[in-house]
């Protein structure tokens, strides 16, 4: 888990980025000024690095559709470049 920015989580992945929000982790931040893009996150409990870990190894279980509404968010920040 990468740590930056005062407590904040921030990855490079669109699809971890898109796992997060759409288990309730409002995003915080995205900085397109270099690619690929990094997404931050305000660092929660023990429970966000559960599931960093188990989408990184393939354990993630969740909600397909929150899923995908979520990483096509994610992804219309980088193109658009619109947040908030």
């Amino acid at each position: 888990m990468e740590l930056t920015r005062q407590g904040q989580y921030s990855t490079r992945d669109t699809a971890l980025a898109a796992w997060l929000y759409s288990n309730g982790y409002p995003l915080a931040d995205v900085d397109r000024r270099n690619i690929p893009v990094v997404f931050y996150f305000t660092r929660d409990s023990k429970k966000m690095g559960n599931l960093i870990r188990d989408f990184q190894v393939g354990r993630a279980e969740g909600n397909v559709v929150l899923f995908f509404r979520a990483y096509k968010k994610m992804l219309f920040f980088i193109k658009e470049g619109f947040f908030g």
